[in-house]
């Protein structure tokens, strides 16, 4: 059976998080036991609903940087709108970061502005509406109330709520940009502007739907976290984005756009999980978690440039004519 580019790419990935998942399990049995498995998909619920978000900008060829802001934003908003409910509370959360988003990806479009520059911006400014609403101070669900927030840690097996919110989006998002027209949409712009302009495809829209989905999700993720500790601080996932991007780039998804899956994105952010996982069972410091990670991007990087490389020149190769060779009289 005849196996695609993009198949064989994606089993690329799968076996490099296979061999970094080996390698630590053969040290610890924390990995391969019902309790184990269960921790280390819970570790992935943060950075990998913002790294799903943050993946469909990179396909449609942008970048949004405000998501640990906005992802404290949110925690800050849901604990204080816990008053109406758990789950209430998430909703109207993530309604409010979509349209925040949306309105970024709208702006974006409309003025022109590189999304890296104008997501610094945001990053700043979300930041500081955080220490604003909370009045510079970290948010508590009050005591009496805490126990509303046990559904938040219950459990299904090795699943617990939040890492089933995490799968859940995850299918949602690959059904999304599998088999709709507005997923279909962003792919075709990352892919090229100009082209999708000419074929009839709008830009605006899969801008604001890209930005909108990946609020939301830092929105969603900010609050299932907040919630379930019983506490936000304005301060929080400064360095949320940097794991996010990693997770993508591992992943497969390009900077220059138009490339990548969200089962990339998974096999990437399980990748850093448990490495950093890991390492750090085994009592390496922190610095050495950081260092990995960073060595495990390059490396894939590289290993993406050799490829690359090497198959531009066979197909090179592959175009050559046949030399032609004279018989003599």
């Amino acid at each position: 059976m005849k196996v695609s580019s993009r198949s064989a790419d994606l089993l690329g990935r799968l076996g490099l998080m296979l061999i970094v998942y080996l390698v630590f399990a053969l040290h610890l049995p924390s990995y391969y036991s019902p309790a184990g498995v269960a921790a280390l998909l819970d570790s992935a619920v943060l950075s990998g609903l913002v790294a799903l978000g943050v993946a469909l900008t990179m396909i449609a060829g942008e970048m949004d940087l405000s998501v640990g802001s906005l992802a404290a934003l949110a925690g800050i908003l849901a604990v204080k709108l816990f008053p109406i409910g758990v789950f209430p509370s998430i909703i109207v959360v993530v309604l409010v970061c979509a349209a925040i988003g949306a309105l970024q990806g709208w702006l974006i479009h409309r003025i022109g502005i590189n999304s890296m520059i104008f997501t610094v911006g945001t990053l700043i400014a979300f930041r500081g509406i955080a220490l604003l609403v909370s009045g510079e101070k970290t948010q508590l669900v009050p005591l009496e109330d805490i126990a509303a927030t046990d559904i938040l840690i219950g459990k299904f097996g090795i699943f617990s709520v939040l890492s089933l919110a995490l799968f859940a989006a995850a299918a949602l998002i690959f059904a999304f940009t599998r088999w709709t027209l507005w997923g279909r949409e962003i792919f075709a712009i990352g892919g090229g502007r100009s082209e999708s302009r000419a074929a009839g495809v709008p830009i605006r829209r899969p801008i604001m739907i890209a930005f909108a989905l990946s609020a939301a999700l830092a929105g969603l993720a900010g609050a299932l976290l907040s919630l379930k500790a019983g506490s936000a601080s304005p301060l929080s996932y400064d360095s949320l984005l940097l794991e996010a991007v990693a997770a993508c780039l591992i992943g497969g998804i390009s900077l220059k756009g138009g490339k990548g899956s969200i089962v990339g994105v998974l096999i990437g952010l399980f990748c850093i999980r448990f490495l950093v996982t890991g390492i750090a069972a085994l009592g390496a410091p922190f610095w050495a978690q950081s260092l990995a990670t960073g060595l495990l991007l390059i490396i894939v990087i590289v290993a993406e440039a050799i490829f690359a490389a090497a198959a531009g020149r066979f197909r090179l190769a592959m175009r050559r004519p046949a030399p032609i060779i004279k018989v003599p009289a």
